[in-house]
């Protein structure tokens, strides 16, 4: 059994490795999906025949955003996943503060999944000419994001919390937790919470790789040669 925990932990411990990786590659997804592919869309009160209009002419360029996106969130459920594990390890007398962020981070993922199916039912929508079925997607398509914010708000002050209560990850890190958390009450600006959240992610997840990914020494070549005395060889 003692074998088996230890195993366990180790395998912990090679995922703090992943935190930066994935990090990143959820920032690429982002910005290849909210500034490349899906742009200039149709405000919440656009007309509903302008709304079918553009969704027909960039209709390939929406639905690959949609399934970028998704790639992006497949990436990040990982991280959230690490990342609970980390925030445990690194402060373990505030490790619910890691299940906070945990929590945080599943609303955050399932909103952008509900975002991903309303908008992909709308590029439907508009490709077979629901001009109406359109608009009323395209206003819900608008109002979605408030479940992204809260679950960016939880998990951005658990982090930022959990950093500042004692872990051995930066203060300032901590800090810029706090300030997202904060920003997402204040309306329309919680939109500045949503652009640098990828960005936040990436640094946190190399930062924790740098302060808590295990360090595997080399063996010295002496004691190599001394492991090696000691094999019995057979005499033929």
């Amino acid at each position: 059994m003692a074998f088996e925990e230890r195993g366990q932990i180790m395998s912990n411990d090679r995922m703090v490795r992943w935190l930066g990786p994935l990090g990143i590659g959820y920032l690429v997804s982002a910005v290849l999906a909210f500034v490349v592919l899906s742009r200039d869309t149709p405000g919440q009160n656009a007309p509903a025949a302008q709304v079918v209009a553009f969704y027909r002419d960039h209709g390939t360029r929406e639905t690959a955003a949609v399934w970028v996106v998704g790639i992006g969130l497949a990436l990040l459920t990982f991280y959230i996943c690490g990342l609970r594990t980390a925030l445990r390890r690194a402060n373990p007398e505030h490790s619910w503060m890691g299940d906070a962020a945990f929590a945080g981070g599943v609303i955050y993922v399932t909103g952008f999944a509900v975002i991903g199916i309303t908008h992909y039912a709308l590029v439907l929508a508009a490709h077979n000419g629901r001009v109406t079925l359109a608009g009323d997607l395209n206003f819900i398509d608008q109002i979605v994001p408030l479940p992204v914010l809260l679950g960016l708000g939880i998990l951005s002050l658990a982090t930022g919390v959990a950093i500042l209560a004692g872990s051995v990850l930066p203060k300032w890190l901590g800090v810029v937790g706090v300030l997202m958390a904060a920003t997402t009450l204040a309306g329309p600006v919680g939109f500045i919470a949503f652009l640098v959240m990828p960005f936040y992610i990436s640094v946190l997840g190399f930062v924790i790789q740098a302060k808590l990914a295990p360090h595997e020494h080399p063996e010295p070549e002496a004691g190599r040669h001394r492991i090696r005395n000691l094999v019995p060889r057979s005499h033929h």
